[in-house]
């Protein structure tokens, strides 16, 4: 019987012994682990798939790039395959846990450093382990009137991590890739580079210029397994001054609506006047946040209204919708200046609403919102803070299952409404809610549905892939690619974007990580896999 909880495909026994022996002896011991306790924290997952197909095979902690260097070395020499994590907390994507099994996490939350922060120009160099509550916390210690743009929950999420899959925040930097800048990169064969200006020595420009000069390379390191990255600058913002932030709700009561909202502010974001990556949140969503427990412990969630199976009905959802005084969908979004300015844009903004919508909106700012704690949690995301709340999803539902589909719709009413009727009816077919928001970019909406699912159940763990399966093929059909996926599906993801995507993919892994040690599936990219 092996010693081992798993070993790499192609792998022996005794060479991955041999490999161990060598990762120690550059690391230390308590820097290489392979025991099953040790372990069992990258082995927890929330795809509907068992946990034997993503154990990995040991865990191994660097500090520096040096160490990096030393271990893709060993790794080219035993073929021991490494699936690289920041914080390993993108619980809908699949979290920490590698996507084939045997492969060794290596686990970047011991590079913990904040390098640098120019406060003049509101930028900072960061290490793959400093989470966006290290980067608040350090703003404060200096009293630094800086945000930086997170994601939800972002407590424990890595800006480096969140940048590289290609996450989004709800500040007006909204994109976190457009708004990073010069990365520091250890590829396959252990050279290092630093992009856009980086290589220039003496750069003093690195993080304030993005391109540099030639094929601009950055993009090759987000959701790939091209390379490692081990440093990252971030663009932030500047605080408003007192009185210019306006963070403001509108509830809508009706599912029919969406189009006619989409229709209401996206002229008012084309043009700025809301400049932030504001959100649309169905009542689903909008529930789970008020989870709560009593004095015993007993939580009021969604089997507090129906114990039934399948979908919830109409009738239960507007129930919820009651209980907690929720819209069918809830906009929210802020504005940002001078008091003058704020004051000048709420009357553009609150106008158009109500001339399109009348008395079948309410809309509420922090006076009306006093100490609801969904506003609240709306509100410190749209100014860059830092909350756990969005874990209440999790609770919501119960049975420990969640996987994001996340299609990108162009920011037309009629495609959010067509996105949002295709994806109810496939969700409602298999038994499950439609939990969704709709988060604004530029000229695109992220749709992010929290398909919800109970995995200690087998039927609803099959029910639940063949649900993201259909919506995956049903939405490519229809012309709409999913931006971002979980560990079960990036193969499947990967072949809706075509041949020639996949085939470029590959030859770019052929040509950077010829022996497939870094991360062997990553979006779908894996030598060991024919096309």
């Amino acid at each position: 019987m092996s010693r081992f909880i798993a070993l790499p495909k192609g792998v022996s026994e005794q060479t991955f012994a041999k490999a161990i022996q060598e990762y120690r002896a550059i690391l230390g011991e308590d820097r290489v682990l392979t025991d099953p306790a040790s372990l069992q924290s990258y082995m927890k997952i929330m795809i509907p798939e068992t946990e034997e197909l993503h154990k990995p095979s040991a865990a191994i902690y660097p500090r520096t790039v040096k160490d990096i260097q030393a271990i893709v070395a060993i790794a080219n020499k035993y073929k021991t395959p490494l699936w690289t994590v920041s914080t390993g907390k993108n619980m809908g994507y699949g979290s920490a846990a590698p996507a084939t099994r045997g492969q060794i996490v290596l686990d970047l939350k011991t590079m913990k450093k904040i390098i640098h922060v120019d406060e003049e120009l509101g930028y900072c160099l960061v290490e793959p382990g400093v989470t966006y509550y290290d980067l608040q916390q350090y703003f404060r210690k200096h009293k630094m009137n800086l945000w930086v743009d997170v994601p939800a929950p972002s407590a424990m999420a890595s800006p480096v991590g969140n940048t590289a899959d290609r996450g989004v925040g709800y500040t007006p930097y909204g994109e976190h890739f457009l708004v990073s800048c010069g990365m520091e990169v250890v590829l396959a064969n252990g050279d290092v580079i630093r992009t856009g200006t980086g290589g220039v020595q003496n750069s003093t420009s690195w993080q304030s210029s993005k391109w540099g000069y030639g094929p601009y390379l950055d993009g090759l390191f987000t959701q790939s397994n091209l390379g490692i990255i081990t440093k990252l600058g971030v663009w932030l913002l500047k605080g408003p001054p007192p009185g210019g932030y306006m963070p403001f709700l509108m509830k809508f009561p009706k599912v029919e609506m969406l189009a006619d909202i989409v229709k209401t502010f996206m002229p008012l974001r084309l043009a700025q006047i809301i400049p932030n990556a504001c959100v649309v949140v169905n009542a689903g969503w909008e529930a789970a946040g008020y989870f709560t427990y009593d004095k015993n412990g007993k939580g009021t969630n969604r089997s507090t209204f129906y114990k039934g199976k399948g979908s919830l009905p109409p009738k239960v959802f507007q129930e919820i919708m009651d209980k907690f005084k929720i819209g069918a969908w809830n906009f929210y979004a802020a504005l940002y200046g001078s008091p003058e300015q704020v004051a000048l844009n709420w009357k553009y903004v609150s106008g158009a609403f109500k001339a399109k919508f009348g008395n079948q909106v309410q809309i509420i700012t922090e006076k009306e919102a006093k100490d609801d704690p969904i506003f609240e949690y709306r509100r410190q995301l749209m100014m860059g803070g830092s909350t756990l709340q969005e874990f209440g999803l999790y609770n919501w539902r119960g049975g420990g299952g969640s996987m994001w589909f996340a299609p990108v719709a162009a920011a037309r009413p009629s495609e959010c409404d067509k996105q949002m009727r295709i994806a109810t009816d496939i969700l409602n077919k298999h038994g499950f809610d439609y939990v969704s928001e709709f988060i604004v970019g530029w000229r695109e909406m992220h749709h992010i549905i929290d398909l919800l699912y109970d995995r200690t159940q087998p039927d609803e763990m099959h029910r639940a892939y063949q649900c993201f399966e259909e919506l995956l093929n049903v939405f490519s059909k229809n012309g709409y690619g999913t931006y971002r996926t979980n560990t079960a599906f990036m193969e499947k993801a990967a072949k809706t974007y075509g041949p020639e995507m996949r085939k470029i993919h590959r030859t770019l892994k052929i040509a950077l990580d010829p022996n497939n040690i870094l991360s062997p599936g990553k979006s779908g990219i894996n030598l060991d896999i024919p096309l």
